[in-house]
């Protein structure tokens, strides 16, 4: 600044000086001002650090013992911060590694944390929160997450903290509770029990059961009290006891009550009374009632009690040796049949309470292996499991066979049954069946028998080569197809169709079909056809045993061919021998009366040899008549002739005595027990008159004795024509019933009475046979069969 004037310029200098002074005088004012305020800063400053550190250590403390997990993360998801709860939960250290929270959820629930951590930033917190988690081992573990974020000044979410808490465990719980109690109302509304619910003894729920029980609807029942509903048929103490449980008395009770039901029936019900106190245990309670309908149990009870009374008496007549003992091993029961089979020499009411802890040991000499009988017994008694067909040989040669029965009542032991059966009769038959199971498996085997399985489409399953050789077809080419395609014609499967229907009722048997082999021959198979199923017994197909019967169907053909020519053959025979034996007889009654002419006109003429001559001549013609009528006789022998009914063998025997001549030096033993049999009297009589005939006819003693037999057996009846005549040389044995055959000149005899007598018995599938030695007698046999009726 310039100025003319210096009394101008020394008053603004002046005052320039004192505004600087009174500057100054602000300024160092001011600084002791700030100087304080700094002082005070800084002790507020020391308050404060000391103040933070305080904090930052309480709540490090509270950090590091929170029971939760607590873990803090960055905006991205970055886990910056865990407590040794969250370490454990997680399985990861963020000291050690990076950890990215949002990895470890589940697939699943990713897009659902996704807003939910959206929502956490906007909103600032985010409460009740679940979400499954994987952890560093691979555990999936269900936590619960209470969230909130920090700001800065500027309000905006810096970072995130959260508590979170396993609840894996809880809702497991929670679920098998929420199950648990699904399967109890299940149950409770399944229940053959009635089950009500009351209170104060009114009746607020009740079950199904609980009506249909009562006889009453819901809505006679909801709302009243049990007394209300039915009418009691008798006094019971359910009423006084229930005052005595209002007073505490107890907590539950049982008691029996009848009841008139809605139908008028009477029923016996089981009444369970049990109390749900409130939690002061005021008298004013809840009850569950269960009422169960023991009618029939009481009824089933006494027929238990009759049932018992009846086994032991079941028991003691056994066929085989039974043996009760408790869990101490003292004999409850036992039966004559045991007491007989071990040779123990008392009744058995008189071992009942005997111990048998040592039996085993006292009775092992009895027993082919003793040792092992002891240690059986002991090894069986300990596990007290059930064991069947345990095999026993004793050393008399007898085989046992011992059950095991172990004896438990609700779960707790009470003994066991032993059971002895003696299969040694059985166990000699099955051995003999097992080999002759053998045998007889052997010779299918070998038979020319082709077997065919098919399951239920008659889809072939398998062939053997028996098949594969009638058939023509190798397995390989028949192995699913359908057996009545291929070898019958469209038309025909119908029968195989049929028999398939049967397989599926369970039914088996034989038929014969027309087929054609893969060369195209008609062939005529025989088929034992049977269901096949599996172990489960359901029907899987069919089993077929296959025999081609081609040949024996042209023979039977031929054969009935030739039948009905025999048959004609046999019609013309009998014809022919009617017309021969009447012609024939006809000459010889001529040849007879002429030669009785001239030896009469000729008598006082005749020479000595000339009578001889005309005896012999009379015999022959006698002799010739007699083997025409044994030819008409045997001819006229055929089955449709034969008229059976039930004849009196002794009848018959005695009606022979009477036609027939018996010298005085003969005599005829005939049995009181012969039989009642179903034949033709006539043949019959043919049968026994020719044998006594030849009895008589050749008897060469001074006292001829016959006798006849008779055996019955189980499918036939044998009879027998015993003498003590001149016998029958062995060499001749089966020639003497030939017709034809004799073994003397004798005039009666024509060789024809036994062959009569085997063609009559071979009408009834009988044989004819004899037994004889020369000059010591002889014995002829014949059967017949026996009716099905007499078997």
């Amino acid at each position: 600044m310039t100025t003319k004037d210096p009394e101008l310029y020394k008053r603004l200098v002046e005052r320039e000086r004192k505004a600087r002074k009174m500057a100054e005088s602000i300024l160092e004012k001011k600084s002791s001002e700030l100087y304080a305020l700094s002082q005070e800063l800084q002790k507020s400053n020391d308050k404060l650090q000391s103040l933070i550190y305080q904090k930052n250590t309480e709540l490090q403390g509270v950090f590091e013992n929170l029971v939760d997990a607590y873990v803090v993360i960055d905006v991205e998801g970055h886990v910056l911060k865990m407590n040794d709860a969250a370490v454990a939960l997680l399985e990861y250290d963020p000291t050690k590694e990076p950890v990215f929270l949002p990895a470890l959820v589940l697939p699943e629930e990713q897009e659902l944390v996704a807003e939910a951590f959206k929502g956490l930033l906007k909103k600032g917190s985010i409460t009740d929160f679940k979400v499954s988690i994987r952890t560093k081992t691979g555990a999936i573990r269900r936590v619960h997450i209470n969230a909130s974020t920090i700001v800065d000044e500027n309000n905006k979410a810096i970072v995130a903290q959260g508590i979170v808490r396993d609840i894996t465990d809880e809702e497991r719980k929670a679920r098998i509770i929420d199950e648990q109690k699904r399967q109890l109302e299940f149950i409770v509304n399944n229940s053959p029990l009635g089950i009500a619910l009351t209170t104060d003894g009114i009746i607020e729920k009740c079950n199904a059961s609980f009506t249909r029980i009562l006889g009453y609807p819901e809505d006679r029942i909801i709302g009243k009290d049990l007394k209300s509903i039915t009418i009691a048929a008798e006094q019971s103490d359910y009423e006084e006891k229930r005052k005595d449980l209002h007073k505490g008395a107890f907590d539950s009770f049982v008691t029996t009550q009848k009841y008139i039901t809605s139908s008028g029936q009477i029923i016996t019900t089981k009444i369970n009374v049990s109390a749900v106190r409130n939690h002061d245990n005021h008298t004013r309670t809840q009850e569950v009632i269960t009422v169960e309908d023991v009618t029939k149990e009481l009824l089933a009870r006494e027929q238990l009690v009759e049932s018992e009374n009846r086994l032991s008496a079941l028991i003691s007549r056994l066929q085989s040796g039974v043996l009760l003992e408790n869990e101490d091993r003292a004999i409850v029961l036992t039966n004559q049949m045991f007491c007989d089979m071990f040779g123990i020499p008392v009744k058995p009411e008189h071992m009942q309470g005997l111990d048998c802890s040592n039996a085993a040991e006292e009775n092992k000499h009895l027993f082919k292996n003793p040792e092992q009988f002891v240690s059986r017994i002991t090894q069986i008694v300990a596990e007290r499991q059930l064991v069947t067909g345990d095999e026993l040989e004793l050393l008399d040669g007898r085989i046992f066979e011992r059950d095991f029965v172990p004896i438990f009542s609700n779960g707790q032991y009470k003994g066991h049954l032993w059971s002895y059966t003696d299969v040694t009769v059985t166990r000699r038959y099955k051995n003999d069946l097992q080999q002759q199971k053998e045998k007889y498996s052997n010779i299918i085997a070998n038979m020319n028998l082709g077997l065919l399985e098919v399951d239920t489409e008659d889809r072939i399953l398998l062939a053997n080569q028996s098949f594969s050789e009638i058939s023509g077809y190798d397995s390989s080419e028949l192995i699913g197809k359908k057996a009545a395609e291929v070898f019958m014609k469209p038309s025909d499967a119908v029968q195989v169709l049929k028999k398939n229907d049967l397989r599926e009722k369970g039914i088996s048997d034989s038929y014969e079909i027309e087929v054609f082999n893969k060369a195209g021959e008609k062939r005529n198979w025989l088929i034992s056809g049977a269901p096949n199923f599996d172990i489960n017994g359901k029907l899987v197909g069919s089993i077929g045993i296959h025999l081609d019967i081609t040949t024996l169907k042209d023979l039977e053909a031929q054969k009935e061919s030739l039948l009905n020519t025999l048959e004609k053959s046999n019609r013309e025979l009998q014809e022919y021998a009617h017309v021969v034996s009447h012609d024939l007889k006809s000459p010889l009654r001529s040849i007879n009366a002429l030669a009785s002419w001239i030896k009469e006109d000729n008598l006082e003429h005749l020479d000595e040899q000339s009578l001889e001559n005309f005896s012999i001549l009379e015999n022959t013609l006698e002799k010739m008549e007699g083997l025409i009528s044994g030819i008409l006789n045997y001819s006229s022998i055929q089955r449709e002739n034969i008229q059976d009914e039930e004849v009196s063998i002794k009848e018959v025997i005695e009606d022979i005595e009477t036609l027939l001549y018996i010298p005085e030096h003969i005599e005829l033993i005939v049995p009181d027990d012969l039989p009642i049999v179903n034949v033709d009297r006539t043949r019959i009589q043919q049968v026994f008159q020719n044998l006594i005939s030849n009895a008589i006819r050749y008897s060469n003693k001074e006292k001829g004795l016959i006798r006849i037999h008779y055996t019955e057996e189980a499918t036939r009846h044998v009879f027998a024509v015993e003498d003590n005549g001149m016998g029958i040389d062995k060499i001749y044995h089966d020639k003497i019933f030939k017709i034809f055959q004799s073994l003397t000149d004798h005039k009666e005899s024509t060789g024809i009475g036994l062959s009569i007598v085997k063609k009559i018995v071979d009408l009834y599938d009988g044989s004819v046979w004899l037994e004889s030695e020369l000059n010591e007698g002889c014995t002829f046999y014949f059967s017949l069969k026996k009716d099905a009726h007499e078997n």
